[in-house]
């Protein structure tokens, strides 16, 4: 008996070591890093400098800093090249540790998937972290094209501007849902692409909608703007008509414009809750938003599983369109 009794004693001294393991294993898994972060965070752009990657990301930089809880700064790197490609394939190689990451527009890189580009990364496996704003696009058409509303496109050739491969094949989804024939000519960014449809030499061009109207005040008496490609108004220019005050059903989770922050895949759970406790005191943080609004982006803040889903949508959405996509030629 006393051997049976010694045995179930060290039994019981086992088992509750393992429970007290597993207890704390489990608190690890739960639980933000302690120690995060050990050292400064990069924050890649993947695109050059002065450009509105680049811009929202200097804006929210020194808060993302100011709200680690350690004495790190966040640096901005640009990394253009290849539509954005390089800089991405940087980040993603980068140690999955926290200290890396990027942002991105994850409707432009599911049009580069899905084009072949992007063999190198699976973004299905990237680590969304957060989004700072959400853009929807705005058409805008030269007062030189004739064009009052959508209906007057239908059944003609309509000449936009490509700019980029995210931007064309936006473009060519609201193209469809009006009924035109859209004829791309690529222009480098959107100031040529304005100068070029106030001139005529083409109907129209399609960004968010805080650069269009940029351009539309710029050039007030030459640009129209035409209608937001959304199913609401934009508030701060709700005198411009949407999609749906035209009658057109579009296909939302693959338009508009949204800055994310993103890691690289296998990113252990408790950085990705630190980052997300990070991000959370910055969305709330009223400094932030004045800093975003100065810089022309409004923000729209979202973490967790409503961000991670918005973003799953749109890759699976633009899996939808490999004929449009196939048909643009996007290299």
């Amino acid at each position: 008996m006393k051997v049976l009794d010694h045995i179930i004693n060290k039994m019981t001294v086992v088992v509750a070591c393992m429970a007290v393991a597993l207890g704390v294993m489990a608190m690890a898994s739960t639980a933000p890093a302690a120690d995060w972060p050990t050292k400064d965070i990069t924050l890649v752009v993947p695109y050059a400098a002065g450009g509105g990657y680049d811009l929202v990301a200097r804006a929210s930089a020194p808060f993302i800093a100011k709200h680690l809880g350690k004495k790190f700064t966040v640096v901005v790197k640009n990394v253009p090249g290849a539509g954005g490609k390089i800089g991405l394939i940087e980040m993603v190689r980068s140690k999955p540790d926290g200290h890396t990451i990027a942002v991105v527009d994850p409707a432009d890189i599911a049009v580069l998937e899905v084009a072949g580009q992007m063999k190198e990364i699976e973004i299905t496996k990237l680590s969304w972290l957060g989004r700072l704003d959400r853009l929807p696009d705005l058409m805008v058409v030269g007062v030189k094209s004739g064009y009052k509303t959508p209906a007057d496109m239908k059944g003609k050739p309509v000449r936009f501007a490509g700019i980029g491969a995210g931007v064309t094949f936006r473009t060519a989804v609201i193209a469809k849902a009006i009924g035109c024939d859209p004829r791309f000519i690529s222009y480098d960014g959107t100031s040529p692409a304005s100068i070029a449809t106030m001139q005529g030499d083409i109907d129209s061009f399609v960004v968010n909608w805080v650069s269009s109207m940029r351009m539309v005040r710029a050039n007030e008496g030459k640009l129209l703007p035409f209608f937001v490609a959304a199913s609401e108004r934009v508030a701060d220019i709700k005198n411009v008509p949407c999609a749906k005050d035209y009658g057109l059903t579009l296909e939302e989770s693959v338009l508009g414009y949204s800055h994310i922050l993103v890691g690289p895949p296998n990113l252990p759970q408790d950085i990705r809750k630190a980052w997300e406790e990070t991000l959370s005191a910055v969305f709330k943080d009223p400094e932030w938003a004045a800093q975003m609004n100065k810089a022309g982006y409004p923000p729209s803040g979202l973490i967790g599983e409503k961000m991670v889903s918005a973003v799953k949508a749109t890759l699976d959405s633009t899996q939808k369109f490999k004929d449009t996509i196939a048909h643009l030629g996007i290299k």
